[in-house]
């Protein structure tokens, strides 16, 4: 069993990020977690993340955004010449939103909409944390359009957004509908799936 230590973003990268090693039981394992809540401390300790995994593999995941690709982005923060076989570094296009959108069946029954409202290609939309909001807003279930559409203009996302969305990664998301749908799933999930580590041994 391949012990992955975890590099995220934020919460909902994590859950994600849990049920992608799950998918591929009894392969990986998950070791050690690591986030500050934003790209900065990635993009910040992207190095020693990289040096770290020469002992222990580490899966990075962060955010496209407003970045142009992700090849640029990961070029950018840790060239290709410099990264070491065994960090697996992975970008969500353009945001981890759009991932959880993908499993178009699962989200559509999860907020109570008809499939046809989710889009097809949730990589390419400009702002999926907007997109999957405006969704909810559609919704008949009273308490989830509470927790995840915002209660005032001043509030980005509802009070429960994070909290209802984990429960619906854990519960519903399928990986395996969701790949058919963005294409920045599925290059993280082929790479989980070849992915064979390099080991060097602690020096004594």
């Amino acid at each position: 069993m391949i012990t992955l230590n975890l590099v995220f973003e934020d919460v909902l990268s994590e859950f994600v990020m849990y049920k992608m090693v799950e998918h591929f039981r009894p392969k990986y394992r998950i070791g050690n977690s690591y986030s500050d809540r934003g790209f900065g401390y990635i993009k910040k300790g992207i190095s020693g993340f990289n040096a770290a995994s020469v002992y222990t593999p580490f899966f990075v995941l962060t955010d496209l955004d407003k970045h142009e690709c992700p090849v640029a982005l990961m070029n950018k923060w840790l060239p290709t010449e410099n990264r070491n076989q065994n960090l697996i570094f992975r970008i969500a296009v353009r945001e981890i939103e759009s991932w959880i959108l993908s499993d178009r069946e699962g989200f559509a029954s999860f907020i109570g909409i008809s499939i046809e409202n989710i889009p097809t290609k949730p990589d390419l939309e400009a702002d999926a944390k907007q997109t999957l909001i405006n969704l909810v807003r559609k919704s008949r279930k009273r308490r989830i359009k509470e927790d995840i559409v915002p209660r005032s203009e001043y509030a980005a996302v509802g009070p429960n957004y994070n909290d209802r969305l984990m429960e619906y990664i854990l519960e519903n998301w399928d990986i395996g509908r969701a790949t058919q749908n963005s294409d920045s799933l599925k290059r993280a999930i082929n790479h989980l799936n070849k992915f064979q580590p390099i080991i060097t041994n602690h020096k004594s």
